[in-house]
């Protein structure tokens, strides 16, 4: 009643409708002045303190640039540095200035021609570029401090260069150069409550920035002023600006004159809402929805039809009527069983329809036949739902299309599959497919399954496979494994392919090459010995032919300084030292043939010339042979001598050079490693029956895939090494009846061993 009383009585919206449009009106123009006049304000009050503020700033960076041209000034009468004292005082004061001045990034004296001599940075004598010689340029030009155009330096931070000339009585000699980072500059002179209310930088001409004071973008949108930054000049602007600020106290009057207009029109609008629901028609409402149903129901593909609750046809669409071939009025009002039900299919179809009525729905819908007015067969895929009017349900509401053609394609695709399968399965090579995204196992037959290491070809799921398919992108074509541990061996060949679905995937196949990897592994052993053995029979034959012909020039040497020896005058031999040199190229080279000697008799196999000596005695000899190359790296070579009075039987020739091959391999792996304090220890110790020497360093070892291959033959670790020292050492020592060894100490480091044994006496 209430409704009826208002929709008979509805009050004229014109008197509403004025007063809101006036409200509206004084709203936007007391909202526009209001803006308009804080806004001038406030933005002519920021530009005149950004103004003020950038003046200032500028100010201070064009002091601070004084006080370093007086600095040059200062500098230059002093230079060119007449001795290192000078240069010292130089660089000392130069460094002084770059940590008080962090945006220095280096001070230099720099000749005429872009030498620079003297370097803050400590760098080596070095020519200035094309770029670094600008500022040189115009102070020689000017004949006073001159400043450089910016430019881009090595660390991509613009830079500008301020030299001093230095001139001698009147000609320009060189200059003292300062290099200044833009950023620096502006991170050191910009105070921070400058920084903290704008945005600080350097620009050229062309709004380019080159440098600010922090890294982030400059503000868009707000206040900005530039000024020329000279110096150092050439264009360069200092640009300020300001971050976005409140507007002060006008914020909080302004929007209490908003709140109050906007409570004002929102009751205007309310009181308007409600008016205009009043006169809504309900009939218009319900037509327009029953045409928008209407148009919606039309344009579905699917067929839609309305039951009642038992099972008389309500409504149709258009699709359901194309799809029966029936009209609406046909169709509109029969009851079961329907018309475009065929005879031999009642059976099923009345059971679907009483599951359908009594609320048992499956989640893939019915597959139905039926029957089209010209007796044409279809089949149709139907879902159901209740058709409700407020909580009582009135029906069911039915959708459907058409799924012949579809359903002869599944066949048809499905019987394709089953050959397929058939001829896969068949196959003795494996074969499967890894999905490209999950890598999940898609397809396996069973000679995959059973090759890899058996398990279930029909599963989602290989045990091996997943773990390893995460990189086949990154593998190469064919991967190796042994499922086994060695016993067999498989080769998985795979390409990229498309699945079924378009999806990327991997085409796998497996293939037994245990057979053909044992004999190739055969085939490489057996080449590599040959390989060997053909290298050492020809370093034997080497070594012999060297030894034969260094012979007579060893003789010749060691002829000749004897002679030499006996025809110098006595006198003048012992007041120049020349009957030392004569006698000490005799003792060498008497040297090097019993080196000769030796490795000649050591490569024939013939047993080496063993002598009784002590063993001590050698030692010091090889370590007087290294103690050159030592002291040329600065290492220390410290000897720990055993106790004396021992005698072994060897020859002291090869020894030594097993020891200074040792010391010589040690020094050399510090140095490479730039070992901190290397130091290498030669320790001397007698057991029961046999002498020890150790030779230590500590430097970074050898790591276990150097150790295995330590004695391999042409195995070195260095870039021209040949990889036989260690194992002429190792032989030579074996060939003392001694043993030859590595060892890790505890340490760091490394210690090579061998002993030899004691002569015991007869």
């Amino acid at each position: 009643m209430l409704q009826k009383d208002s929709l008979s009585h509805p009050s004229s919206p014109r008197r509403l409708w004025l007063g809101a449009a006036l409200i509206l009106v004084g709203l936007l123009a007391a909202l526009s002045w209001l803006f308009l006049v804080v806004y001038r304000d406030w933005q002519d009050e920021q530009r005149d303190s950004l103004i003020q503020e950038l003046l200032w700033l500028d100010q201070s960076l064009r002091l601070h640039m004084e006080e370093h041209q007086r600095w040059l000034d200062s500098m230059s009468d002093g230079l060119p540095p007449a001795s290192a004292v000078q240069g010292q005082r130089f660089l000392a004061s130069a460094r002084l200035l770059e940590r008080e001045n962090r945006e220095i990034v280096v001070a230099q004296w720099v000749e005429r021609g872009g030498l620079v001599k003297l370097d803050s940075l400590g760098r080596p004598p070095h020519q200035l570029d094309a770029v670094g010689t600008d500022a040189m340029w115009r102070a020689e030009k000017l004949g006073r401090t001159a400043y450089g155009q910016p430019y881009l330096g090595p660390d991509n931070h613009y830079r500008f260069d301020l030299v001093a000339p230095v001139l001698i009585d009147g000609r320009f000699v060189g200059g003292v150069r300062l290099v200044y980072s833009m950023s620096g500059l502006l991170q050191q002179q910009v105070p921070w409550w400058i920084a903290s209310k704008y945005h600080i930088s350097l620009v050229d001409l062309g709004g380019h920035l080159l440098a600010s004071k922090f890294e982030q973008a400059p503000p868009l949108g707000t206040q900005s002023h530039q000024i020329s930054f000279d110096p150092p000049g050439f264009g360069v602007m200092l640009r300020g600006i300001s971050y976005r600020t409140g507007i002060g106290l006008t914020l909080p009057v302004l929007s209490a004159l908003i709140v109050v207009l906007v409570i004002a029109l929102l009751f205007l609008l309310w009181r308007i809402r409600r008016h205009v629901r009043q006169r809504a028609s309900v009939e218009q409402a319900l037509q327009r929805e029953m045409s928008i149903r209407r148009a919606v129901e039309d344009s579905m593909k699917s067929g839609l039809i309305a039951f009642d609750r038992d099972g008389a046809i309500l409504r149709v669409n258009r699709a359901m009527c194309e799809l029966t071939g029936l009209t609406v009025e046909e169709l509109v009002g029969q009851r079961l069983p329907y018309s475009f039900w065929a005879e031999e299919d009642h059976t099923l179809l009345m059971a679907a329809m009483r599951a359908m009525l009594a609320g048992e729905l499956p989640a893939h819908g019915f597959e139905l036949p039926f029957r089209r007015r010209d007796g044409e067969r279809v089949e149709v895929r139907l879902y159901a739902a209740p058709l409700l009017q407020g909580e009582r349900q009135e029906g069911w509401v039915a959708s459907m299309y058409d799924i012949t053609e579809l359903k002869k394609k599944r066949l048809a695709l499905n019987a394709s599959h089953q050959r397929f399968l058939t001829v896969l399965n068949g196959l003795d090579s494996g074969l499967c497919v890894v999905d490209g995204d999950s890598r999940l196992l898609l397809y396996a037959n069973p000679a995959f399954a059973g090759g890899w290491g058996g398990f279930d070809a029909e599963g989602p799921y290989c045990p091996l496979l997943p773990g390893m398919a995460r990189g086949l992108d990154q593998m190469a074509a064919n991967l190796e494994f042994s499922p086994d541990r060695g016993r067999s061996w498989y080769q998985l060949q795979y390409r990229a392919i498309d699945w079924v679905d378009g999806e990327p995937a991997w085409l796998c196949m497996l293939v037994d090459v245990s057979e053909s990897r044992a004999r190739a592994s055969r085939e490489r052993a057996q080449e590599e010995r040959f390989q060997t053995t053909s290298r050492l029979i020809a370093m034997g034959e080497m070594a012999s032919s060297l030894a034969h012909e260094l012979g007579q020039p060893l003789t010749a040497i060691s002829t000749y300084a004897a002679g030499l020896a006996r025809k110098l005058p006595s006198d003048a031999a012992q007041n120049n030292g020349v009957g030392e040199a004569v006698q000490a190229i005799a003792d060498q080279a008497r040297r090097a043939g019993q080196i000769v000697n030796s490795i000649r008799a050591f490569v024939k196999k013939h047993a080496p010339q063993l002598e009784l000596c002590d063993p001590d005695l050698a030692l010091r000899r090889a370590v007087a042979l290294a103690q050159p190359m030592a002291d040329k790296y600065g290492m220390p070579l410290l000897l720990e001598p055993g106790p004396a009075g021992q005698r072994v039987e060897m020859d002291p020739v090869l020894i030594e050079q097993v020891l200074l091959n040792l010391i010589k391999n040690a020094i050399e792996a510090m140095r490479e490693a730039d070992s901190l304090r290397p130091t290498v220890r030669l320790k001397s110790a007698v057991g029961a029956q046999f002498w020890r020497v150790e030779v230590v360093d500590n430097g970074p070892g050898l790591s276990e895939e150097i150790r295995g291959n330590l004695f391999t033959p042409f195995y070195s670790t260095k870039p021209q090494g040949m990889g036989i020292g260690l194992n002429i050492c190792r032989s030579i020592v074996e060939h003392h009846r001694g043993e030859f060894g590595v060892s890790a100490p505890l340490t760091g480091g490394c210690a090579f061993w061998f002993t030899l044994p004691l002569y015991q006496g007869e």
